[in-house]
C-alpha cells in the first residue's frame, strides 16, 4: 500500500514509507431531558416572565429563543490518514491528516445556530495555524514532524503533541499542551487520557540518554491556546449571553514560546522524574472588557440591542451562580471599573436602588439593590456582556515517583504499580468570580496517588486491568475554576471551598478470552455529590473494523448549590458510539 499511496517516489524510497488510516462515524444520543443552559435554545428563562425589581416596576419577559430539545449531542464523520516514512538511518517523517464533518445540523435543527469549529485565533476562523475550517467542518495536520536519532540523542521538529503524566481526568504533569475541546469536550473515553484533545504546537523536542538509567528531555514550543466549544454548540461551556473577545488576549501571547525540561531516571527500585515548564497558561483567565459592535454602551462592558443577552436580574443571578461567578461582585466590577457604567450605576443608586460604600465611593450592592440596578438597565432591553481571555505567564514545577511492589504470587499486591505525581505553580492566576481585572492569584498544588494492576482472577479469561486514584488540587476545581466561586447560590456571594478539591477515580478493563471484546468501567466522584460513571464496551472482530459503545452518566446529589463538578453537566448524559473502518 505504501508504494501505491506514494507513487512516483521511486522503488527504493517507496519501500520505506507506509500509510494507514480510518473512517469513523461518531454519534452521541442524549439520555436525559436536560438541555445545555449555556445555549440560547436551552436558556432556562426563554419565554419566562419575572417581576421587574427596578425603579420602573412591571414585569420582564425574556423572548422564547426558539427553545428546542435535541436528541443528539454528537453526530460527526471523521477520517484520518497517517503517513510515516524512513528517510535515512537517522531521519524519519510522520504526518497525520484529520478531517471532521459535524453533521448534527443535518439530522436535527436544535443546533442550527451553532459554531462548532471556527475560532478567531488565526485568520479570523482558525484555532491552529495548520487548520482549515468552517462552522461545521475542520481539516488539520495535528502531526507533521521529522524525527532524528543518533545513539543516545533523539530530536523531533515540527507540529506535535507532548503527553506527560499518567493521571486520569487530572493533568498533573501533562502541562506542555493545552486541550482542543471542540469535538467531544472532556467527555470522550476517559482511559484514552485526552489523546485526541491535546492542541498540537510547532516546536522542537529532544532527549539525551546520559546513562542506561538517566535521561534528560526538553522542549520549546510556540504558544497555542486551549480551544473551547463554540457558541450554541452541544457542549458549549460559556453562556451565550457573553461575547468572548479571544483575539486581543491571544495576540498578546501568540508569538511567545513555552519551554520545558524533564529529568528521568532510577533510584534503587524507584523510577523518578522531575520537570520544570515556563509557559503561557493555555487555558487562560477571563475578565470584563470594553464591549464592541453595534449597540455598544460607550465605555462599558455591555452591548445592547442584540436580543441575545441577559434580560433580567433573575437571569443574571442564576447564570452567575451556575458558572461559579459572583453575581453581585460581577455587577460591582462592571459598574466600578468602567467609566461608561459608573454614571449609570450612580444614577440608579441616587434614584433609590442602594447606597455607595462610604469608604471608597465604589458602589456596593446586595441582592435587592443589585437587582434594582440591573432591572432598571433591562427596562430598555437586554445587555450582552463582553469578556476577554488572557494567557498569563507562569512556571510549573513538579516531580513523580513510580514503584512496582512485590507480594505473594498472584496476590493483588504482587506487581502492583504505585505512582505519585505532583505539580506546583506559584502565583497562578485564576479568573476572579467578580470578573475583575484584578485576577485571583494563589499558589496551586496538584497531586495524584495512582495504583494500577493487571490481575488474573481466573485462568479462563485474560488479566483485568485496574487503576485507582486520589486526586487533589489546592486552589481550583476539576475544570480549573477558582474554589472561591464554588458553593454558590443565585443572588448571594459564593461561599467558596476550603481544603482544596479532592476526587477519587476508579477504572477497570476486562478483555474477553478471544480478545474480540473489551469491557470498561470508569467512575469519578469529587466527594461533594458529583459523580461520573462511564461504562463501555469495545468490539473488534477483525483488524479492519471496531465498534465502541460508551455511556456518560453524570449525577449531582445533595444540595444544588453549585458545589460539585456534575451540577450543570447533566445535559451531557448520553450514550455514544464510534464505528471505525481502518485501512
Amino acid at each position: 500500500m505504501a508504494a501505491a499511496c506514494l507513487s512516483g517516489t521511486g522503488t527504493a524510497l517507496a519501500a520505506d514509507w507506509s500509510a494507514s488510516g480510518f473512517i469513523r462515524q461518531e454519534v452521541a444520543v442524549k439520555t436525559s431531558g436536560d438541555s445545555n443552559i449555556n445555549n440560547q435554545q436551552g436558556n432556562t428563562y426563554n419565554g419566562v416572565t419575572v417581576a421587574n425589581t427596578g425603579l420602573f416596576g412591571g414585569n420582564i419577559t425574556r423572548p422564547d429563543s426558539h427553545t428546542k430539545d435535541n436528541t443528539f449531542n454528537l453526530f460527526q464523520t471523521r477520517f484520518e490518514l497517517n503517513v510515516d516514512g524512513r528517510l535515512s538511518d537517522n531521519w524519519s517523517a510522520h504526518f497525520k491528516l484529520r478531517g471532521i464533518a459535524d453533521e448534527i445540523g443535518r439530522v436535527e435543527d436544535a443546533f442550527d445556530n451553532r459554531n462548532t469549529f471556527e475560532q478567531e485565533f488565526y485568520a479570523t476562523t482558525k484555532a491552529t495555524p495548520l487548520e482549515a475550517n468552517g462552522k461545521d467542518w475542520m481539516l488539520d495536520l495535528p502531526v507533521a514532524y521529522a524525527d532524528y536519532s543518533s545513539g543516545p540523542l533523539w530530536l523531533r521538529f515540527g507540529n506535535q503533541q507532548i503527553a506527560w503524566g499518567e493521571a486520569l481526568f487530572f493533568r498533573v504533569a501533562d502541562v506542555p499542551n493545552g486541550l482542543d475541546l471542540r469535538r467531544h469536550s472532556v467527555l470522550g473515553v476517559a482511559a484514552e487520557e485526552y489523546s485526541d484533545s491535546r492542541v498540537p504546537s510547532l516546536g522542537i523536542r529532544g532527549s539525551y540518554r546520559v546513562t542506561d538509567d538517566w535521561e534528560v528531555e526538553g522542549f520549546a514550543q510556540k504558544f497555542q491556546a486551549s480551544v473551547v466549544p463554540g457558541a450554541n454548540s452541544p457542549y458549549n461551556p460559556i453562556p451565550a449571553q457573553f461575547t468572548i473577545q479571544e483575539r486581543p488576549g491571544f495576540d498578546d501571547a501568540r508569538n511567545k514560546w513555552n519551554f520545558g525540561a524533564r529529568l528521568k531516571g532510577k533510584v534503587g527500585d524507584f523510577d523518578v522524574h522531575a520537570f520544570a515548564v515556563r509557559r503561557n497558561n493555555p487555558d487562560g483567565v477571563y475578565k470584563w472588557t470594553l464591549a464592541n459592535g453595534a449597540g455598544t454602551l460607550a465605555g462599558s462592558a455591555f452591548q445592547g440591542g442584540t436580543n441575545t443577552g441577559v434580560f433580567s436580574a433573575a437571569e443574571w443571578y442564576s447564570y452567575a451562580a451556575a458558572t461559579r461567578l459572583d453575581g453581585l461582585g460581577a455587577l460591582e466590577t462592571a459598574l466600578n471599573e468602567f467609566p461608561g457604567t459608573v454614571g449609570l450605576g450612580a444614577n440608579a443608586v441616587a434614584a433609590g436602588c442602594g447606597a455607595p460604600s462610604s469608604a471608597v465611593g465604589a458602589i456596593r450592592v446586595d441582592k435587592a439593590s443589585g437587582g434594582c440596578i440591573l432591572d432598571t438597565f433591562f427596562t430598555t432591553g437586554s445587555l450582552r456582556g463582553h469578556l476577554v481571555r488572557e494567557f498569563p505567564r507562569e512556571t510549573v514545577l513538579g516531580f513523580g515517583i513510580n514503584h512496582v511492589f512485590e507480594g505473594e504470587p498472584d496476590s493483588l499486591m504482587d506487581q502492583l504499580i504505585g505512582r505519585f505525581e505532583l505539580s506546583y505553580t506559584p502565583n497562578k492566576k485564576f479568573t476572579n468570580p467578580t470578573l475583575s481585572r484584578h485576577y485571583i492569584e494563589k499558589d496551586e498544588t496538584q497531586f495524584a496517588f495512582i495504583a494500577e494492576k493487571y490481575h488474573k482472577f481466573s485462568n479462563s479469561v485474560p488479566a483485568t486491568y485496574m487503576v485507582a486514584q486520589w486526586l487533589h488540587k489546592s486552589a481550583s476545581d476539576l475544570f480549573g475554576r477558582s474554589l472561591v466561586g464554588v458553593n454558590n447560590v443565585a443572588g448571594e456571594r459564593p461561599n467558596g471551598q476550603s481544603g482544596g478539591f479532592n476526587a477519587v477515580a476508579f477504572a477497570l478493563q476486562q478483555p474477553s478470552p478471544t480478545l474480540a471484546w473489551r469491557f470498561d468501567m470508569t467512575v469519578l466522584t469529587d466527594l461533594k455529590g458529583g459523580w461520573l460513571f462511564q461504562p463501555g464496551v469495545k468490539w473488534k472482530p477483525n483488524q479492519d473494523f471496531q465498534l465502541d459503545v460508551y455511556a456518560n452518566v453524570l449525577k449531582s446529589y445533595g444540595a444544588q448549590d453549585n458545589r460539585n463538578f456534575a451540577q450543570g453537566l447533566e445535559y451531557a448524559n448520553e450514550v455514544f458510539a464510534r464505528a471505525t473502518i481502518s485501512f
